[in-house]
Protein backbone atom coordinates (compact mmCIF):
# COMPACT_ATOMS: atom_id res chain seq x y z
CA UNK A 1 0.00 0.00 0.00
CA UNK A 2 1.63 3.35 -0.94
CA UNK A 3 0.86 6.07 1.28
CA UNK A 4 0.30 9.81 0.61
CA UNK A 5 2.73 12.51 2.12
CA UNK A 6 0.14 13.02 5.00
CA UNK A 7 -0.26 9.80 5.62
CA UNK A 8 3.17 9.12 6.24
CA UNK A 9 4.12 8.21 10.17
CA UNK A 10 7.57 11.38 9.78
CA UNK A 11 5.07 13.60 8.18
CA UNK A 12 1.97 12.97 11.03
CA UNK A 13 4.88 13.37 13.92
CA UNK A 14 6.30 16.47 12.39
CA UNK A 15 2.89 17.86 12.69
CA UNK A 16 2.46 16.35 16.24
CA UNK A 17 5.30 18.08 17.00
CA UNK A 18 4.76 21.80 16.00
CA UNK A 19 1.27 21.40 17.16
CA UNK A 20 2.34 20.41 20.76
CA UNK A 21 5.17 22.56 21.10
CA UNK A 22 2.86 25.51 20.00
CA UNK A 23 -0.09 24.60 22.62
CA UNK A 24 2.70 23.71 25.19
CA UNK A 25 4.17 27.03 24.99
CA UNK A 26 1.17 29.28 24.90
CA UNK A 27 -0.56 27.48 27.89
CA UNK A 28 2.14 27.69 29.81
CA UNK A 29 2.04 31.60 29.04
CA UNK A 30 -1.45 31.46 29.72
CA UNK A 31 -1.52 29.55 32.93
CA UNK A 32 1.10 32.92 34.24
CA UNK A 33 -1.76 35.14 32.89
CA UNK A 34 -4.26 33.77 34.69
CA UNK A 35 -2.49 32.06 37.63
CA UNK A 36 -4.35 28.81 36.74
CA UNK A 37 -2.84 25.86 38.04
CA UNK A 38 -4.69 23.12 35.69
CA UNK A 39 -3.79 25.34 32.89
CA UNK A 40 0.14 24.89 33.80
CA UNK A 41 -0.50 20.95 33.81
CA UNK A 42 -2.26 21.17 31.31
CA UNK A 43 0.82 22.88 29.26
CA UNK A 44 3.22 20.05 30.66
CA UNK A 45 0.51 16.93 30.01
CA UNK A 46 1.51 18.41 26.11
CA UNK A 47 4.81 18.39 27.37
CA UNK A 48 5.21 14.36 27.79
CA UNK A 49 3.09 14.04 24.21
CA UNK A 50 6.28 15.96 22.66
CA UNK A 51 8.61 13.46 24.24
CA UNK A 52 6.39 10.72 22.78
CA UNK A 53 6.45 12.79 18.94
CA UNK A 54 10.48 13.48 19.83
CA UNK A 55 11.07 9.80 20.46
CA UNK A 56 9.29 8.73 17.35
CA UNK A 57 10.74 10.40 15.16
CA UNK A 58 14.18 9.59 16.38
CA UNK A 59 12.40 5.91 15.61
CA UNK A 60 11.98 6.20 12.09
CA UNK A 61 15.18 7.97 11.54
CA UNK A 62 17.08 5.99 12.96
CA UNK A 63 15.68 3.18 11.76
CA UNK A 64 16.93 4.04 8.32
CA UNK A 65 20.51 3.55 9.43
CA UNK A 66 22.19 0.18 9.14
CA UNK A 67 23.61 -1.52 11.89
CA UNK A 68 27.10 -2.16 12.00
CA UNK A 69 30.10 -3.85 13.85
CA UNK A 70 30.54 -1.30 17.10
CA UNK A 71 26.11 -0.92 16.72
CA UNK A 72 25.07 -4.63 15.21
CA UNK A 73 21.39 -3.77 16.85
CA UNK A 74 21.44 -0.14 15.79
CA UNK A 75 20.66 3.00 17.05
CA UNK A 76 17.24 2.66 17.77
CA UNK A 77 17.62 3.02 21.69
CA UNK A 78 18.68 6.69 21.49
CA UNK A 79 15.25 7.71 21.51
CA UNK A 80 14.74 5.46 24.70
CA UNK A 81 17.88 7.40 25.91
CA UNK A 82 15.99 10.61 25.39
CA UNK A 83 12.53 9.95 26.79
CA UNK A 84 14.44 8.66 30.14
CA UNK A 85 16.35 11.75 30.87
CA UNK A 86 12.78 13.77 30.10
CA UNK A 87 10.65 11.46 31.86
CA UNK A 88 12.67 12.25 34.88
CA UNK A 89 11.56 16.18 34.44
CA UNK A 90 8.54 15.46 33.73
CA UNK A 91 8.40 13.59 37.47
CA UNK A 92 9.78 16.90 39.24
CA UNK A 93 7.87 19.34 36.94
CA UNK A 94 4.30 16.55 38.63
CA UNK A 95 6.13 16.80 41.76
CA UNK A 96 5.99 20.83 41.68
CA UNK A 97 2.12 21.21 40.15
CA UNK A 98 0.97 18.40 43.20
CA UNK A 99 2.67 20.45 45.97
CA UNK A 100 1.54 23.58 44.91
CA UNK A 101 -2.35 22.28 44.47
CA UNK A 102 -1.85 20.42 48.17
CA UNK A 103 -1.48 23.49 49.54
CA UNK A 104 -3.70 25.71 47.86
CA UNK A 105 -6.32 23.14 49.00
CA UNK A 106 -5.49 23.59 52.27
CA UNK A 107 -5.02 27.23 52.15
CA UNK A 108 -8.67 27.35 51.59
CA UNK A 109 -9.83 25.30 53.48
CA UNK A 110 -7.90 26.66 56.47
CA UNK A 111 -9.07 29.85 55.71
CA UNK A 112 -5.68 31.44 54.96
CA UNK A 113 -5.13 33.50 51.64
CA UNK A 114 -7.44 32.31 49.29
CA UNK A 115 -6.65 31.86 45.67
CA UNK A 116 -7.90 34.16 42.72
CA UNK A 117 -7.79 33.61 38.96
CA UNK A 118 -7.47 36.20 36.35
CA UNK A 119 -11.05 35.35 34.03
CA UNK A 120 -11.20 37.37 30.40
CA UNK A 121 -12.80 36.63 27.41
CA UNK A 122 -9.55 35.71 25.20
CA UNK A 123 -8.82 32.90 28.05
CA UNK A 124 -12.09 31.22 27.24
CA UNK A 125 -11.68 31.62 23.50
CA UNK A 126 -8.09 30.48 23.52
CA UNK A 127 -9.42 27.33 25.79
CA UNK A 128 -12.12 26.23 22.84
CA UNK A 129 -9.68 26.95 19.97
CA UNK A 130 -6.86 24.78 21.47
CA UNK A 131 -9.46 22.28 22.91
CA UNK A 132 -10.54 22.32 18.95
CA UNK A 133 -7.26 21.71 17.71
CA UNK A 134 -6.76 18.62 20.08
CA UNK A 135 -10.05 17.24 18.59
CA UNK A 136 -9.46 17.58 14.91
CA UNK A 137 -6.01 16.48 16.14
CA UNK A 138 -6.98 13.34 17.36
CA UNK A 139 -9.71 12.48 14.71
CA UNK A 140 -7.09 12.85 11.70
CA UNK A 141 -4.80 10.14 13.79
CA UNK A 142 -7.17 7.96 14.27
CA UNK A 143 -8.15 7.89 10.89
CA UNK A 144 -3.90 7.44 9.68
CA UNK A 145 -3.96 4.82 12.58
CA UNK A 146 -6.52 2.67 10.94
CA UNK A 147 -4.93 3.45 7.45
CA UNK A 148 -1.61 2.60 8.08
CA UNK A 149 -1.87 0.43 10.86
CA UNK A 150 0.87 1.90 12.02
CA UNK A 151 1.05 1.03 15.88
CA UNK A 152 2.88 4.54 16.48
CA UNK A 153 0.09 6.37 15.35
CA UNK A 154 -2.73 4.13 16.80
CA UNK A 155 -0.67 5.08 20.47
CA UNK A 156 -0.66 8.49 19.63
CA UNK A 157 -4.25 8.12 18.86
CA UNK A 158 -5.27 7.06 21.88
CA UNK A 159 -2.94 9.63 23.95
CA UNK A 160 -5.06 12.38 21.82
CA UNK A 161 -8.43 11.31 22.98
CA UNK A 162 -6.76 11.67 26.42
CA UNK A 163 -5.80 15.15 25.99
CA UNK A 164 -9.18 16.20 24.92
CA UNK A 165 -10.24 15.08 28.25
CA UNK A 166 -7.64 16.79 29.77
CA UNK A 167 -8.66 20.14 28.01
CA UNK A 168 -12.72 19.66 28.86
CA UNK A 169 -11.56 19.64 32.58
CA UNK A 170 -9.41 23.04 32.39
CA UNK A 171 -11.90 24.52 31.02
CA UNK A 172 -14.64 23.53 33.86
CA UNK A 173 -11.64 25.00 36.35
CA UNK A 174 -12.55 27.97 34.51
CA UNK A 175 -16.18 28.18 34.51
CA UNK A 176 -15.83 27.13 38.45
CA UNK A 177 -13.60 30.20 38.58
CA UNK A 178 -16.46 32.99 36.85
CA UNK A 179 -18.31 31.84 40.17
CA UNK A 180 -15.86 32.15 42.43
CA UNK A 181 -15.11 28.81 42.98
CA UNK A 182 -10.90 29.22 42.59
CA UNK A 183 -10.38 26.22 44.78
CA UNK A 184 -11.45 23.86 41.96
CA UNK A 185 -8.68 24.64 39.50
CA UNK A 186 -6.49 23.20 42.26
CA UNK A 187 -8.29 20.43 42.72
CA UNK A 188 -8.22 19.82 38.82
CA UNK A 189 -4.85 21.11 38.58
CA UNK A 190 -3.98 17.71 40.98
CA UNK A 191 -5.81 15.12 38.87
CA UNK A 192 -4.09 16.20 35.96
CA UNK A 193 -0.76 15.97 37.58
CA UNK A 194 -1.63 12.49 38.53
CA UNK A 195 -1.98 11.88 34.76
CA UNK A 196 1.34 13.64 33.99
CA UNK A 197 2.99 11.03 36.32
CA UNK A 198 1.25 8.10 34.67
CA UNK A 199 2.43 9.16 31.39
CA UNK A 200 5.79 9.50 32.72
CA UNK A 201 5.96 6.43 34.31
CA UNK A 202 5.10 4.66 31.34
CA UNK A 203 7.81 6.67 29.69
CA UNK A 204 10.59 5.83 32.51
CA UNK A 205 9.13 1.60 32.70
CA UNK A 206 9.69 1.42 29.22
CA UNK A 207 12.65 2.94 28.50
CA UNK A 208 14.50 1.56 31.38
CA UNK A 209 13.36 -2.05 30.41
CA UNK A 210 14.97 -1.53 26.73
CA UNK A 211 17.71 0.12 28.16
CA UNK A 212 18.38 -3.36 30.27
CA UNK A 213 17.92 -5.54 27.30
CA UNK A 214 14.47 -6.86 29.19
CA UNK A 215 12.48 -9.70 27.01
CA UNK A 216 9.43 -8.72 25.94
CA UNK A 217 5.93 -10.17 27.24
CA UNK A 218 4.97 -11.20 23.83
CA UNK A 219 1.51 -11.59 23.37
CA UNK A 220 1.98 -14.16 20.75
CA UNK A 221 4.69 -15.86 21.67
CA UNK A 222 3.09 -19.45 22.08
CA UNK A 223 2.16 -19.37 18.19
CA UNK A 224 6.03 -17.63 16.90
CA UNK A 225 7.06 -20.49 18.50
CA UNK A 226 4.86 -22.67 17.13
CA UNK A 227 5.39 -21.25 13.74
CA UNK A 228 9.36 -21.74 13.84
CA UNK A 229 8.75 -25.36 15.12
CA UNK A 230 7.01 -27.13 11.75
CA UNK A 231 9.82 -26.37 9.60
CA UNK A 232 10.98 -30.26 9.22
CA UNK A 233 14.79 -29.84 9.24
CA UNK A 234 14.29 -28.07 13.01
CA UNK A 235 14.98 -30.74 15.35
CA UNK A 236 14.16 -28.36 18.22
CA UNK A 237 14.04 -24.91 19.53
CA UNK A 238 16.68 -24.01 22.15
CA UNK A 239 15.70 -20.69 22.79
CA UNK A 240 13.18 -17.77 21.67
CA UNK A 241 14.25 -14.08 23.10
CA UNK A 242 11.98 -11.32 22.13
CA UNK A 243 13.42 -7.82 22.90
CA UNK A 244 12.57 -4.25 22.30
CA UNK A 245 14.89 -2.00 20.58
CA UNK A 246 13.46 1.40 20.92
CA UNK A 247 9.97 1.25 19.12
CA UNK A 248 11.05 -2.10 17.29
CA UNK A 249 10.78 -5.91 18.63
CA UNK A 250 13.35 -8.04 17.44
CA UNK A 251 13.29 -11.63 17.47
CA UNK A 252 16.48 -13.77 17.95
CA UNK A 253 16.10 -17.53 18.00
CA UNK A 254 18.54 -20.22 18.50
CA UNK A 255 17.75 -23.27 16.50
CA UNK A 256 19.05 -26.77 16.41
CA UNK A 257 19.25 -28.94 13.00
CA UNK A 258 20.03 -31.75 11.54
CA UNK A 259 23.78 -31.89 10.32
CA UNK A 260 22.87 -33.57 6.83
CA UNK A 261 21.62 -30.25 5.85
CA UNK A 262 24.17 -28.12 3.50
CA UNK A 263 24.71 -24.75 4.51
CA UNK A 264 22.57 -23.41 1.34
CA UNK A 265 19.88 -24.76 2.27
CA UNK A 266 20.27 -23.41 5.79
CA UNK A 267 20.59 -19.85 4.59
CA UNK A 268 17.63 -20.53 2.35
CA UNK A 269 15.36 -21.85 5.76
CA UNK A 270 16.35 -18.90 7.59
CA UNK A 271 15.19 -16.36 4.69
CA UNK A 272 11.94 -18.29 4.55
CA UNK A 273 11.45 -18.11 8.66
CA UNK A 274 12.02 -14.66 8.95
CA UNK A 275 9.84 -13.69 6.03
CA UNK A 276 6.32 -15.84 7.13
CA UNK A 277 7.48 -14.54 10.69
CA UNK A 278 6.99 -10.59 9.38
CA UNK A 279 3.85 -11.45 7.61
CA UNK A 280 2.31 -12.84 10.62
CA UNK A 281 3.43 -10.85 13.01
CA UNK A 282 3.98 -7.36 11.37
CA UNK A 283 4.49 -5.94 14.59
CA UNK A 284 8.37 -7.78 14.93
CA UNK A 285 11.16 -5.43 13.63
CA UNK A 286 13.85 -7.89 13.10
CA UNK A 287 14.39 -11.50 12.89
CA UNK A 288 18.27 -13.46 14.10
CA UNK A 289 18.26 -17.01 13.37
CA UNK A 290 21.11 -18.78 14.76
CA UNK A 291 21.80 -22.15 13.78
CA UNK A 292 23.66 -25.41 15.15
CA UNK A 293 23.37 -28.60 13.69
CA UNK A 294 23.24 -31.78 15.59
CA UNK A 295 23.84 -35.51 13.84
CA UNK A 296 20.56 -37.08 12.98
CA UNK A 297 20.29 -41.12 14.10
CA UNK A 298 17.72 -41.76 12.09
CA UNK A 299 17.32 -41.00 8.38
CA UNK A 300 13.91 -40.61 6.80
CA UNK A 301 13.56 -41.74 2.94
CA UNK A 302 10.36 -41.70 0.62
CA UNK A 303 9.67 -43.05 -3.15
CA UNK A 304 6.48 -43.50 -4.69
CA UNK A 305 5.84 -47.53 -5.83
CA UNK A 306 3.57 -49.02 -8.54
CA UNK A 307 3.03 -51.71 -6.66
CA UNK A 308 2.99 -53.23 -2.75
CA UNK A 309 5.65 -56.15 -3.01
CA UNK A 310 7.72 -55.33 0.48
CA UNK A 311 11.30 -54.27 -1.05
CA UNK A 312 10.89 -55.81 -4.47
CA UNK A 313 7.86 -53.07 -5.14
CA UNK A 314 8.58 -51.14 -8.41
CA UNK A 315 9.20 -47.31 -8.43
CA UNK A 316 6.36 -45.63 -9.77
CA UNK A 317 6.94 -42.72 -12.69
CA UNK A 318 4.08 -40.29 -12.19
CA UNK A 319 4.50 -39.05 -8.65
CA UNK A 320 1.14 -37.89 -8.13
CA UNK A 321 -0.53 -40.67 -9.60
CA UNK A 322 1.80 -43.18 -7.50
CA UNK A 323 -0.45 -45.70 -5.76
CA UNK A 324 1.56 -46.53 -3.27
CA UNK A 325 4.05 -44.47 -1.25
CA UNK A 326 7.35 -46.41 0.42
CA UNK A 327 8.73 -44.89 4.05
CA UNK A 328 12.08 -46.08 4.64
CA UNK A 329 14.43 -45.98 8.20
CA UNK A 330 18.47 -45.78 7.98
CA UNK A 331 20.91 -45.71 11.00
CA UNK A 332 24.16 -45.49 9.82
CA UNK A 333 23.26 -46.24 6.18
CA UNK A 334 21.20 -49.62 7.46
CA UNK A 335 17.58 -50.08 6.81
CA UNK A 336 16.06 -51.06 10.13
CA UNK A 337 12.18 -51.02 8.82
CA UNK A 338 9.81 -49.01 6.07
CA UNK A 339 6.37 -48.68 5.39
CA UNK A 340 4.05 -49.20 2.25
CA UNK A 341 1.29 -46.69 2.39
CA UNK A 342 -1.39 -46.38 0.08
CA UNK A 343 -1.83 -42.67 -1.75
CA UNK A 344 -4.68 -41.38 -0.41
CA UNK A 345 -4.73 -38.40 -2.53
CA UNK A 346 -5.23 -40.56 -5.66
CA UNK A 347 -8.71 -40.39 -6.25
CA UNK A 348 -8.12 -36.54 -6.07
CA UNK A 349 -8.87 -34.48 -9.40
CA UNK A 350 -6.89 -31.48 -8.68
CA UNK A 351 -3.53 -30.67 -7.06
CA UNK A 352 -2.64 -34.34 -6.31
CA UNK A 353 1.25 -33.53 -6.36
CA UNK A 354 0.92 -30.39 -3.41
CA UNK A 355 -1.27 -32.50 -1.18
CA UNK A 356 0.87 -35.28 -1.64
CA UNK A 357 4.15 -33.03 -0.67
CA UNK A 358 2.42 -31.75 1.99
CA UNK A 359 2.11 -34.89 3.60
CA UNK A 360 5.51 -36.18 3.36
CA UNK A 361 6.77 -33.30 4.93
CA UNK A 362 4.23 -33.12 7.72
CA UNK A 363 6.03 -36.77 8.04
CA UNK A 364 9.51 -35.23 8.43
CA UNK A 365 10.89 -36.99 5.56
CA UNK A 366 14.60 -36.13 5.04
CA UNK A 367 15.11 -37.55 1.36
CA UNK A 368 12.80 -38.44 -1.31
CA UNK A 369 13.68 -41.04 -4.67
CA UNK A 370 11.84 -39.89 -8.00
CA UNK A 371 12.10 -41.39 -11.20
CA UNK A 372 11.25 -38.17 -12.99
CA UNK A 373 11.34 -33.79 -11.87
CA UNK A 374 8.73 -32.46 -9.82
CA UNK A 375 6.27 -29.98 -11.19
CA UNK A 376 6.79 -26.34 -9.75
CA UNK A 377 4.09 -26.37 -6.99
CA UNK A 378 5.34 -30.03 -5.04
CA UNK A 379 9.16 -28.86 -6.18
CA UNK A 380 9.08 -25.64 -3.57
CA UNK A 381 7.35 -26.86 -0.91
CA UNK A 382 10.04 -29.43 -0.68
CA UNK A 383 12.53 -26.66 -0.84
CA UNK A 384 10.66 -25.20 1.86
CA UNK A 385 11.26 -28.04 4.08
CA UNK A 386 14.68 -28.54 3.22
CA UNK A 387 13.88 -31.74 1.49
CA UNK A 388 16.24 -33.42 -0.49
CA UNK A 389 14.33 -34.71 -3.62
CA UNK A 390 16.82 -36.97 -5.90
CA UNK A 391 16.01 -38.65 -9.22
CA UNK A 392 16.95 -42.27 -10.06
CA UNK A 393 17.18 -44.52 -12.38
CA UNK A 394 16.26 -47.52 -9.78
CA UNK A 395 13.52 -49.61 -10.98
CA UNK A 396 13.02 -51.41 -7.01
CA UNK A 397 12.65 -50.46 -3.64
CA UNK A 398 15.42 -52.72 -2.61
CA UNK A 399 18.07 -50.69 -4.73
Amino acid sequence: MKLKFYEKPVFINYILFVVNILLFISKLIFSSITNSLALQADAFDNLTDIVMVIAALMGIIYSKKKPNEKFPYGYYKIENIVALIISIFIFFTAYSIIFQSITEILAFYTGNVAKKMVISTSIFIFLVISLLISFILAIYLNRMGKRTKSPIIISEAKEKFLDIFISLSVVISFIGALFKIFFLDSIIGLIIALFIIKGGYDIFISSTKTLLDAVVDFEERTELHYLIGTYAKIKRIENLEIRSFGRYIFVEVIVTLNKDIPLSQIETMKKVISSEIKEKFPQIFKIIVITQTEEKEIIKVAAPLSNNEGLSSKLFVHYGESPFFALLYFKDGNLLEYDIIPNKFLQKEKRKGILISDWLSSERIDKIYLKKELKIGPRLIFEKSLIVVEITNFEKLNE
